[in-house]
């Protein structure tokens, strides 16, 4: 009995010691370069959500390894095969929810929108005017079941690995429409100078936060919970509501 008991100890107190350790680990953050929310200015990784995912760290005394720039696609694929500990910003989805935690708290909330080329004269105001026509979309990306539905009946979608692409094409005639964030598609608009490009805003396709999604196999639930309360904390104090 007496021997048992210390097994039982010891397998506690490496437990606790394995536990310390997963949560004191440097942690490795990825993004993708997707202005404005994430940016690289004077060779450093910057921008909005970066900014506010750096704020939250700081004030729970994370101590994160390094932040890394990845095309999207490869960094979902990272944090689901457990190689990476937090990814910013992503929607939510019920598959990304299998590997990864979600905060309660969304960086920001924003519209997903429907652009157009004002030289063509296309309106949008439901999926129907999207027959017919060809519209761009980004590899990787999550988008609603009306928007695939409707895109793989008709088979009006196109896809490539950027949003920017995908302006430079409206904006060349080679497809009708785009589907963008709307932040997003405001700056490359302006930075591109892509004037006659116009976002339909009275018909958004979704309303969707950005959060930060955390890997199951490498982050605990107490912390997440921990970062969720210091985000809203500091939206109530200093973030203007977006938009």
């Amino acid at each position: 009995m007496r021997i048992s008991k210390r097994i039982i100890f010891f397998i506690f107190f490496s437990f606790l010691v394995f536990v310390t350790h997963a949560e004191s680990k440097k942690l490795t953050i990825l993004c993708d370069i997707w202005p404005p929310y994430q940016t690289v200015e004077n060779g450093r990784l910057s921008g909005f959500s970066t900014k506010i995912v750096s704020i939250i760290f700081k004030r729970m005394g994370a101590d994160v390894a390094t932040f890394k720039p990845y095309p999207w696609k490869r960094a979902i694929l990272m944090i689901e095969r457990g190689k990476a500990d937090a990814l910013f910003s992503a929607n939510f989805t019920k598959a990304r929810a299998d590997f990864a935690f979600y905060p309660d708290e969304p960086i920001v909330t924003s519209p997903w929108v429907i652009w157009g080329n004002k030289d063509n004269k296309i309106e949008f105001r439901s999926f129907d005017d999207l027959y017919g026509k060809t519209v761009g979309i980004v590899r990787g990306y999550s988008y609603t079941p009306e928007f695939w539905n409707f895109a793989k009946k008709y088979n009006v979608y196109v896809e490539v690995p950027n949003d920017e692409m995908n302006f430079k094409k409206l904006n060349a005639g080679r497809i009708d429409f785009a589907l963008a964030e709307f932040g997003n598609g405001v700056h490359i608009v302006k930075r591109l100078n892509l004037n006659k490009i116009i976002p339909f805003v009275k018909n958004p396709v979704k309303t969707d936060g950005l959060y930060i999604i955390f890997n199951k196999k490498t982050v605990s639930t107490s912390f997440v919970n921990a970062f969720s309360k210091e985000l809203k904390k500091l939206k109530k104090k200093v973030l203007p509501k977006f938009i």
